[in-house]
């Protein structure tokens, strides 16, 4: 397993005034100071105001903080790896913030290129995180890294996160999916739908991923999915994982979309494991329910790509405000929204 070298960031180094380092369970009242600066109390993750939870993820290792420290102890930049289980062979890179009197520096390429070789070095195969659509500055620094568009989530964020010093509209903002790949992970079967396979395999081949799509066999799938269901309050959205993609699966999607809608939720969002015959089988099956395809999560469920489809219940689309930093991106939003 060969490290995948960025030589485009090999000349990144330490801002002035600024220190690099590993963040440590007793630093964590810093990481919760900067969210509070940059976002108020808008943060749709309540674990990062509570120190406590903070410094205890940091000692189990599930996650992984790169900060910049100014001159005066304080903390001004932070990009996290998270992981659900120690396990895991990708980790989310996420919180992702930046004192808005140190942008402009370049500190979340520098601190991501840090954790990313982190990564490298401790045998994950990549990184996979969701970068506002708001604005393109973190889209950005993410091309400039390596990190390639799997998908784009229309809606994704909810309207109450702010922005400091960014100007954004207060009404639900999109996300762009990207994946950086860090090492070579396993050959795998994909299993796309057949309306959507031409762009999974594209994705697929931009990523640097290793799935090799196949055509299902006639051998005949289980009768009852196993479907899991996650209503996230601070999203007000409902994400359906589908485990093992069974004869009733559209009948099982269609009443936990039902259910969400009862509940008002915003968005509801399908995940299919590719690895799953019954993926190409049934996926198209989604688009007649009102899904329209979201995009790819690699290695999300133990070496297996996953892939997502979504939802818009009560979200007005204005595609005017949803800026991308490369022309793949904007291919994604086409197709996304055609």
């Amino acid at each position: 397993m060969e490290a995948r070298p960025h030589p485009e960031t090999d000349e990144l180094r330490a801002e002035p005034g600024v220190e690099v380092r590993f963040l440590e369970p007793d630093g964590a009242e810093g990481f919760t100071r900067l969210v509070r600066r940059c976002y108020g109390d808008s943060y749709d993750a309540a674990w990062v105001y509570d120190p406590s939870e903070v410094a205890d993820r940091l000692r189990r290792g599930t996650l992984w903080s790169t900060v910049g420290i100014a001159d005066d102890g304080e903390l001004v930049a932070h990009v996290g790896l998270a992981r659900q289980r120690p396990d895991d062979d990708v980790a989310e890179s996420g919180q992702a913030v930046v004192d808005p009197e140190y942008r402009g520096r370049h500190l979340f390429t520098l601190l991501k290129r840090r954790a990313a070789d982190q990564a490298a070095r401790r045998g994950l195969f990549g990184l996979y995180s969701e970068a506002t659509a708001a604005h393109p500055y973190s889209q950005r620094a993410n091309v400039a890294l390596g990190a390639v568009e799997t998908g784009l989530l229309l809606g994704y964020i909810p309207a109450t996160v702010e922005y400091e010093a960014i100007d954004a509209k207060p009404h639900r903002q999109s996300v762009v999916l990207y994946y950086l790949k860090t090492n070579d992970g396993h050959s795998r079967p994909v299993y796309a739908p057949p309306r959507d396979r031409a762009m999974v395999e594209t994705i697929l081949e931009r990523a640097g991923l290793r799935g090799v799509v196949r055509d299902a066999s006639d051998e005949p799938a289980p009768a009852a999915s196993d479907v899991h269901v996650d209503d996230r309050d601070d999203h007000n959205d409902r994400v359906v994982t589908v485990r093992t993609v069974g004869e009733d699966v559209l009948d099982a999607v269609l009443a936990k979309r039902d259910g969400a809608l009862a509940r008002a939720a915003d968005c509801v969002y399908v995940d299919l494991p590719l690895a799953d015959p019954g993926t190409q089988r049934h996926g198209d099956g989604l688009r007649d329910l009102g899904f329209t395809f979201g995009g790819i999560f690699p290695n999300r469920l133990h070496d297996c790509d996953v892939l997502r489809y979504q939802y818009l219940h009560r979200v007005a689309l204005d595609t005017s405000d949803i800026a991308l930093a490369s022309d793949h991106g904007r291919e994604l939003l086409d197709y996304v929204t055609a």
